[in-house]
């Protein structure tokens, strides 16, 4: 099953690829599909008032809690408006019915809430305001976001109706807490939990294992990055790093955290742990059949040409493709660990000289 997330034209691309990035990091059936369509503010003018083309105006209504002036109606977006951008999605790119269109946006709705689904796998998600309640990047509750309005429209169930047996006015660490006070977003984003009545309901739905599994398995990523935040936020001293039987890149000492790579991130990660004294970018080609061996046991489904056009240009010095790889996966580590604690375990080094992980070799264990 697809899941495509498009955003409007103030939320940034890059955020987007972040989201996504993440909740592909999970194997699954559901496939996170990132767009970089651009709506038409001619074609939609709701998108083309004055209130977004002001985006310096719009990031400090959005994220400057002690603005005075809250947003008029006229800058809210309406859930038809909203998901009138997810129908043309759809409805443009010929999307299956089956298939969901996650639509990410800086614009607050009319019912201030974080998110909402409709009856044809439609979903808006609000993506600002998070720091207010939870202290982490945003790419984390918005991905739980994700994972809560696919798993209602599955379940057929809806906030609309409020309270209900499925959505708990009553916060109680479920999935389907209503969180009428935004702050009690924390206890399920902590708890990673779904109840028993909604477990029973997922299996009166004949909801797909795997999608469960993949859901739940997600939920628990983001509660160990909290704990993280909540438990290690003073960690100043680097830890063990281990490459477990499974390839995952765990950090025992902080309750199992994983930093989570794609496929080509985690080829080049691994990489420089195994090389700890450091390799020249124009010394990587020297090492294309190690660097495609190991993409070929992560990649899963790509095919062996793609495998070997992506690592072609990873080890092509005058490419980019290295410098922008290591650049973001740097800024995957440092959003997950935060400073001091990500310099030990970023990729760095100057041109011309090795690039390396500064961890001491004895805190690495390589068991795979």
């Amino acid at each position: 099953m697809k899941v495509y997330l498009i955003k409007t034209p103030e939320y940034q691309t890059e955020n987007l690829i972040e989201v996504c990035d993440f909740l592909n990091s999970f194997d699954g059936t559901l496939e996170f599909i990132p767009s970089t369509y651009e709506f038409s503010e001619g074609e939609f003018n709701f998108l083309g008032n004055t209130y977004l083309k002001n985006f310096e105006g719009v990031k400090k209504v959005l994220y400057d809690n002690t603005m005075e002036t809250p947003l008029s109606w006229e800058q809210q977006l309406s859930w038809e408006q909203l998901f009138s951008l997810c129908n043309h999605y759809r409805n443009l790119f010929k999307v299956e019915k089956n298939d969901f269109i996650v639509l990410l946006t800086l614009r607050n709705n009319v019912t201030n809430w974080f998110s909402h689904n409709d009856s044809t796998r439609n979903v808006f998600i609000q993506t600002a305001n998070w720091e207010n309640y939870i202290q982490v990047h945003h790419k984390y509750p918005v991905a739980y976001e994700v994972l809560e309005n696919i798993m209602q429209s599955l379940m057929h169930v809806t906030s609309e109706v409020f309270p209900s047996q499925y959505i708990h006015q009553k916060p109680r660490g479920c999935m389907n807490d209503f969180c009428e006070d935004k702050e009690q977003i924390i206890l399920k984003l902590q708890t990673a939990n779904i109840c028993v009545v909604c477990a029973e309901k997922i299996q009166e739905e004949n909801i797909d294992q795997k999608i469960v599994n993949q859901t739940l398995e997600i939920f628990e990523g983001i509660r160990k990055e909290l704990l993280f935040k909540q438990k290690f936020r003073k960690q100043v001293e680097p830890v063990s790093i281990t490459i477990n039987e499974s390839r995952q890149i765990i950090l025992p000492q902080l309750d199992n955290l994983e930093i989570r790579l794609n496929p080509l991130f985690k080829t080049l990660y691994i990489f420089y742990l195994k090389h700890t004294g450091g390799v020249k970018l124009n010394e990587l080609n020297d090492f294309r059949e190690e660097l495609l061996a190991l993409y070929k046991k992560l990649s899963g489904a790509d095919n062996n040409n793609t495998i070997e056009v992506r690592i072609a240009d990873l080890v092509n010095p005058i490419g980019g493709s290295f410098s922008q790889k290591k650049s973001k996966l740097n800024k995957i580590i440092t959003d997950l660990l935060g400073e001091p604690l990500a310099k030990f375990y970023r990729i760095e080094g100057e041109p011309g000289e090795p690039f390396k992980i500064n961890i001491p070799n004895n805190l690495i264990d390589i068991r795979y």
